[in-house]
């Protein structure tokens, strides 16, 4: 290794260190405040604390890539308040998929929100296209428009994959297949 090799290296565990240090201080600082915030806008405690380590693992990260945030509370707090809606948005697709399936049914399979996530491996049954098609469009959040330009169809047909995929769906929780008792 030559010297410019090592004056680099240097650098880099210098500015590494100077990474850890900010970010240290911060999550010191405002980690409780982040926490406070998610758990008002209806995170559990423990979705809180996992909000509250991401949102230092993006700080990391951005410090490492060399980004400058000018305000770096302003930027945890908008990146704390995104990770929850989009927790309560993940748990609000699950619903409706949950509600269309068991529609018109007199007794639920499943009566909570977190067991009705076990309906992805049942999706991962759905012929491709369907199976793709309601990826993109419950994980993804993808209008049919979008999906239809992804897979090279119709918005038509991606309609109709969704449609279908959602039928097999009810077909298979109706007979019970991947639920468990």
């Amino acid at each position: 290794m030559d010297v410019a090799q090592l004056g680099a290296t240097a650098t880099t565990a210098d500015r590494s260190a100077a990474t850890e240090e900010r970010v240290t201080e911060h999550y010191e600082r405002r980690g409780r405040e982040l926490w406070g915030l998610a758990r008002r806008l209806g995170a559990t405690d423990e979705q809180a604390a996992d909000v509250v380590q991401e949102v230092h693992l993006r700080l990391w990260h951005e410090f490492q890539r060399g980004a400058v945030i000018d305000d770096i509370d302003a930027w945890a707090f908008r990146v704390a308040y995104r990770l929850v809606m989009d927790q309560h948005r993940i748990g609000r697709r699950v619903q409706g998929i949950f509600d269309r399936l068991v529609a018109g049914r007199a007794q639920p399979v499943v009566h909570l929100v977190e067991d009705a996530i076990s309906l992805w491996p049942l999706v991962d049954r759905l012929p491709a296209r369907e199976r793709v098609t309601l990826y993109l469009r419950y994980r993804a959040d993808l209008s049919f428009e979008q999906i239809g330009q992804v897979m090279g169809i119709t918005t038509a047909s991606a309609r109709t994959y969704g449609s279908r995929g959602i039928e097999r769906l009810r077909t298979m929780v109706h007979d019970g297949e991947g639920v468990a008792r």
